[in-house]
């Protein structure tokens, strides 16, 4: 399953997947992983849930990071619940090359029963095709 936080740039997405994500520890079966653009959060976030920094590792495209998911999930089958935070500021994509970046995303969801929640900062009208995950 993929859930999308959709809203203007600078309205608490990150603050919202944090919370979310400190909560869903409390009662979670598996593992908990953040993945964000920078170390700027790290501190909000409990100690007990794998933080990654994506900025820190050499992918130069959508493509590639769903290689390094795909990698991430096929170590570590304990993995309940993954949160995308600021991954599309760092891999700039149009409206439509989101949505079939989506789609991939949720191959691999299904593949690794693994959920996503994802921040995504839209200014002005939210794509059709993201309705769906919303």
């Amino acid at each position: 399953m993929i859930k999308l936080l959709i809203s203007n740039p600078g309205e608490g997405k990150t603050k919202d997947m944090i919370k979310n994500a400190n909560d869903l520890l409390k009662t979670a079966k598996g593992d908990v992983v953040f993945i964000g653009e920078s170390r700027e959060s790290i501190l909000e976030i409990n100690h007990d849930i794998r933080f990654i920094n994506i900025s820190e590792y050499p992918l130069d495209s959508s493509n590639e990071f769903i290689a390094f998911l795909h990698g991430l999930l096929g170590s570590n089958y304990d993995i309940q619940r993954v949160f995308l935070d600021g991954i599309l500021n760092v891999y700039i994509m149009t409206p439509e090359e989101i949505c079939k970046w989506l789609e991939k995303l949720n191959g691999v969801s299904e593949h690794y029963k693994v959920n996503f929640e994802i921040s995504i900062s839209i200014s002005g009208e939210t794509p059709e095709c993201l309705k769906a995950y919303m």
